[in-house]
């Protein structure tokens, strides 16, 4: 059986311009567009379950947020989610693609957010997978400490380092497959990016970008995820009355990985 770094070979990373700067993504599949945006520590490649499992059904397309793989950083050392929902529009407008299921993972999940809120007209359906949800109007020393966190980490061990700590977290089921993707993908990321990322999660929120009742949002959510627990995203769902919930048994943090035919079948559902 093929590993998931080898399935990854068949999904080049393309690049195009975009108003003079560089962005990064994978794209396979025919049908109903599907954009994937993936969290802090991830990147395109992190989806190779649904890149592999869910051409036949879809139109997908995986970015790498900026600053990763090979895309140009923001030109902003403080953004907010609606920079890279703009960058994203620049995306899906380069490629014509419209109409689309959205699925945000994590940090991810803020981004998607902000461009449902800001381009509705490009929205068919929105997915929030393991929502980071961002620390806007924490105190302050409590943002500080979030946005220093994970650049420090990057610095001190370097990626394969940070993989090796992290990776564990990210999965209810370790296996050496899914630590060797998880360290092949964090190699993708730039300090840069890291840093802007970082900034987003510790000054932005994503309850800046959400209605109640808001149509067409999903919310999904791993029960064995201890980054972005459950019964907190159960509780954002509460707060904006967002009643299509799914719950993802034995999933952690990157739950589309850790469950991919249960995730799989989730945006199935939307097709």
């Amino acid at each position: 059986m093929m590993t998931y770094i080898e399935q990854l070979a068949a999904y080049e990373l393309k690049t195009i311009q975009l108003n003079g700067v560089q962005q990064s993504y994978r794209e396979t599949g025919q049908g109903k567009p599907l954009v994937l945006l993936h969290g802090i520590s991830s990147g395109s490649g992190s989806w190779i379950k649904q890149l592999q499992d869910l051409g036949q059904h879809f139109h997908i397309l995986a970015w790498d947020v900026p600053g990763y793989g090979a895309s140009d950083a923001l030109d902003t050392a403080e953004p907010k989610a609606t920079e890279y929902a703009t960058r994203l529009k620049d995306l899906l407008d380069a490629l014509n693609l419209t109409d689309i299921i959205l699925v945000g993972h994590s940090l991810g999940a803020l981004q998607a957010a902000a461009f449902n809120a800001l381009y509705p007209e490009y929205v068919n359906a929105l997915v929030l997978a393991n929502v980071a949800q961002g620390y806007k109007g924490f105190e302050a020393q409590k943002q500080q400490e979030v946005f220093e966190k994970r650049p420090k980490m990057l610095k001190a061990l370097g990626a394969t380092g940070m993989a090796q700590s992290r990776g564990p977290h990210l999965v209810a089921h370790v296996t050496a497959d899914a630590l060797q993707l998880i360290e092949a993908v964090m190699q993708e990321i730039s300090l840069t990016g890291f840093t802007q990322a970082s900034y987003l999660l510790a000054y932005d929120c994503i309850q800046s970008y959400l209605q109640e009742q808001q149509k067409n949002t999903h919310v999904v959510m791993g029960m064995s995820d201890g980054i972005t627990p459950a019964q907190d995203i159960q509780a954002l769902a509460d707060q904006f009355q967002l009643k299509q919930c799914y719950e993802i048994a034995d999933a952690g943090h990157l739950s589309y990985l850790d469950q991919a035919a249960q995730f799989n079948q989730i945006l199935l559902s939307l097709n």
